[in-house]
């Protein structure tokens, strides 16, 4: 019998940190999920830890190993090798809430097809207890991710489930990004918003550890040179999904395209590859003008 919810925890050499997301899921007060751990090539003893969770679970957990090939390709082989309906992503060093799973799935209950929703959304707290960003200003909050940031003013990581059906429909050339290093969430999170709506509640489901000193976690090297490719492709998914909003909100567009126009820069894409990947004709306008300064940053 398939399960209703599906947790993926992509992993590289974290078998230190495991055992806390592994020790929150067996503390759920819901129990129909399964646990799919994809193994991005540790070197670790990942595999062997793997083992010992699956004679203690009282879930099902499933692994796989595979060649390095980074976090978002990773993400979307998940997404296929998925047996859930909901589908919720969990980082390899974090942990849940114990009621977490359970309080987003009655949320999904709730919701009236009618209303177009994506993907419901929730609160992270550091490991000492306090709120990760900003809450949200009603609950529910039902709005777009643009509208959440730059309407609502909400900032901060937030966590919650989507369901798989939604992953599967959105546009990514997978082929084009693997082997392309450190690729941004936002690629593919923006196209939520050409789908429906987030569902927004200020409930505290996931624990967010900050762990600064770890030379192995990505959001300490974000904007580093060497991924350019990346940051260029997560920039021109923003401005590829939101050109539209270029004359109501023309501070986020233009931030957006000197960033694209940066890294597009430092990946050394050249000027007519640049220019001929935007989607809107006013936004090439202006990442043709801003091109040679681009150039000098």
């Amino acid at each position: 019998m398939k399960p209703l919810v599906t947790i993926l925890t992509p992993t590289y050499n974290r078998a230190h940190t495991l055992p806390r997301v592994f020790d929150s899921l067996q503390r759920q007060t819901f129990k129909d999920f399964e646990w799919l751990i994809i193994d991005d090539g540790s070197t670790d003893d990942t595999n062997l830890l793997v083992k010992q969770f699956q004679e203690k679970a009282d879930f099902r957990i499933r692994y796989y190993h595979q060649e390095n090939q980074h976090k978002f390709i990773t993400f979307f082989r998940g997404i296929e090798l998925s047996e859930g309906t909901y589908f919720s992503p969990l980082d390899s060093d974090d942990a849940l809430l114990d009621d977490a799973l359970e309080v987003l799935v009655e949320k999904w209950k709730e919701i009236n097809d009618k209303q177009n929703i994506v993907f419901v959304s929730s609160l992270c707290q550091d490991q000492n207890g306090k709120i990760v960003g900003d809450k949200f200003p009603e609950e529910p909050l039902i709005c777009s991710i643009f509208d959440m940031r730059y309407k609502y003013n909400v900032k901060g990581d937030k966590w919650g489930m989507g369901k798989v059906e939604i992953y599967k429909k959105m546009e990514l050339n997978l082929e084009k990004l693997s082997g392309k290093g450190f690729i941004p969430e936002g690629v593919f999170q923006f196209q939520f918003d050409t789908l429906g709506f987030h569902y927004c509640i200020n409930k505290i489901s996931r624990i967010y550890y900050r762990d600064e000193n770890d030379e192995q976690s990505l959001a300490n090297q974000f904007y580093d040179k060497k991924n350019a490719f990346g940051l260029a492709e997560n920039y021109k998914a923003f401005l590829n999904t939101y050109s539209s909003k270029l004359w109501a909100h023309p501070v986020p567009i233009f931030r957006n395209l000197g960033g694209y126009l940066k890294f597009s820069a430092t990946d050394q894409r050249g000027f007519k590859k640049t220019i001929s990947e935007l989607k809107s004709f006013p936004v090439k306008v202006l990442a043709t003008l801003l091109y040679p300064v681009s150039k000098l940053i």
